[in-house]
């Protein structure tokens, strides 16, 4: 009789995708039904719309910051229970959100508590993925992903229903409420990473026997040495800045142009179901042609989709945006991946969470940079233009990018 192991048939990567989609669902979904609340908030208080990005934007620069922390404990305790502690910090973000009674109520629960809890959920679940599967990493990251778009597609309109049934405060609470649960309980799920068990890599390879292969690389002071590093830093910091001012203008501004509330919030649903096919798109191209290529044309074509929404302000082109930013936008679900071609698995989670933080910095920026343009202007033109530029910019950096010496 022998005395090996028997191999499960159903490698438990699989389990960890599943629940990274469904965290990833709730926490994006939750996030992006900001511009849902946008307006109910800022109409009942009188805030501008400067004003009401602010929290936002400082919630982005705030959870930026601490995802290297994140990334960094997630590393050395596992993705586990640094989830579990982001989960409850961040639906009880949105309960206090629902009470708040001024500007500085709505900086604590958004800009500080929902900061905290998102900064300890994306990283460790990218990092952690990224070392599960070795073979179609990218297409496989894409799927767990995907959950962003899902929740898109479907948490705003839920929220948008409820406020229109009941009231806004109403909408937060029950939107806090569910994920904080569903994360915590989803948490429980994740393991850290498929070396200490005898199961095989998605028909790859088996990963007891790789285990000394994913833990080579650079350190993070190594890799923050180098100069591809600071390259993804600043192409990702004009990535951050794109990328979030269509999350939180992109329903003020469909109802500028006369859509109703509930038609503006279904823009966002289009963008997140759309979404759901382009980061599995997105991670498959990674793996099929290069991660580099894919970026590159992600990156130009969403500066091409904000550079014809400024030229036609029109509901036919916002749709027209909704589809190639739903496609392309999320081709940020390529960063793990880079950063594992170009400094390893050594301290995988503490890069991630670098690059995030470059993210947020220019996600920090944008949506309080469109709020006051539209402040001065009464338009997102400008805003939108300079989208476009940056987009093309970005693209031309990572154009530029040539691979790090082999460690």
């Amino acid at each position: 009789m022998s005395n090996n192991k028997q191999i499960p048939r159903l490698y438990y990567g699989y389990i960890i995708l599943a629940a990274c989609f469904l965290i990833m669902t709730v926490l994006y979904g939750t996030q992006y039904s900001f511009g849902v609340f946008f307006k109910p908030m800022s109409d009942q208080f009188g805030w501008t719309r400067a004003l009401t990005s602010g929290p936002f934007s400082l919630s982005m620069i705030l959870g930026g910051l601490l995802s290297i922390l994140a990334g960094r404990l997630s590393d050395k305790f596992g993705p586990r229970i640094v989830v579990t502690f982001g989960g409850i910090i961040f639906g009880s973000g949105y309960l206090l959100m629902s009470r708040i009674t001024n500007l500085w109520g709505l900086y604590l629960s958004y800009g500080v508590l929902v900061a905290i809890g998102s900064s300890t959920l994306y990283v460790p679940l990218v990092a952690m993925m990224a070392r599960w599967f070795s073979k179609r990493r990218g297409l496989m990251i894409g799927i767990g992903i995907s959950g962003i778009g899902f929740g898109i597609g479907v948490v705003p309109a839920i929220a948008s229903q409820l406020i229109i049934s009941f009231d806004w405060r109403t909408s937060l609470f029950v939107v806090g409420a569910a994920s904080l649960v569903i994360i915590v309980l989803t948490a429980q799920l994740l393991k850290a990473e498929p070396e200490k068990l005898v199961l095989r890599d998605n028909g790859d390879r088996n990963t007891e026997a790789n285990a000394t292969v994913r833990v080579e690389g650079l350190s993070f002071n190594e890799s923050i040495k180098t100069r591809q590093f600071w390259m993804i830093f600043i192409a990702w910091v004009m990535y951050g800045f794109f990328y979030q001012v269509g999350v939180v203008h992109t329903v003020p501004y469909a109802t500028d142009l006369g859509m109703s509330a509930l038609a503006a919030a279904t823009v966002l649903t289009i963008i997140g179901l759309i979404g759901i096919l382009g980061r599995i798109g997105v991670g498959f191209t990674g793996d099929r042609f290069s991660n580099k290529t894919t970026v590159l044309v992600s990156f130009a074509l969403l500066a091409v989709a904000y550079l014809g929404l400024s030229a036609s302000g029109t509901v036919q082109m916002l749709y027209i945006f909704a589809i190639l930013y739903g496609i392309f936008s999320g081709v940020g679900i390529l960063i793990a991946p880079i950063i594992a071609e170009n400094f390893g698995f050594k301290e995988l989670g503490a890069v991630t969470g670098a690059m995030m933080f470059a993210n947020t910095i220019g996600g920090a920026i944008s949506p309080t940079l469109a709020g006051y343009i539209f402040d001065a202007t009464g338009s997102y033109r400008l805003a939108f233009i300079s989208c476009g530029i940056l987009g093309i910019a970005a693209s031309i950096i990572i154009w530029m990018l040539k691979p790090v010496s082999k460690y």
